[in-house]
């Protein structure tokens, strides 16, 4: 048994591949992106809440996959966080930008990686899809690390 178990806030994030296979980075300020997604109403079904976000940000209507990576940390004022990363795909590019974002691009999974994101979350996310696209069986998996 766990001594001091986490009590967490939930963040969903939506790691969303266009017909052209880019994913969508979005950009919060001069030097933060992001995946689009965000925090789950306390009753509210997970899939709802990522589609909800994904709509509010986007304008997207997204078809929402198999979890790709969860994590769970306390941010720097101790609270605690957890995190999921969904594999998502879109069948249009045509992004309504809400006020949380001002501006948007969509990229190769490798340059959301490395030129774009800087949450290790979500840099990890695209590395598992990566991985699962050269596995024989193709699958996108959940990890515990």
């Amino acid at each position: 048994m766990t001594d001091q178990p986490l009590i967490a806030e939930v963040s969903q994030k939506a790691l969303i591949r266009s017909p052209a296979d880019e994913l969508l980075v979005m950009q919060v300020d001069a030097d933060t992106w992001e995946l689009p997604g965000g925090r789950m109403g306390a009753t509210e079904a997970p899939i709802v809440g990522l589609k909800r976000e994904v709509t509010e940000e986007t304008g997207l209507s997204v078809t929402v996959g198999e979890p790709i990576h969860t994590a769970a940390w306390r941010n720097d004022v101790g609270r605690g966080r957890f995190s999921v990363v969904y594999y998502c795909e879109a069948e249009t590019t045509d992004v309504e930008l809400s006020d949380e974002h001002c501006d948007y691009e969509w990229v190769s999974p490798s340059t959301a990686r490395d030129a774009f994101l800087t949450v290790s979350i979500h840099q990890t996310a695209i590395d598992r899809l990566l991985a699962a696209e050269e596995s024989p069986i193709g699958q996108t998996a959940a990890t515990d690390d």
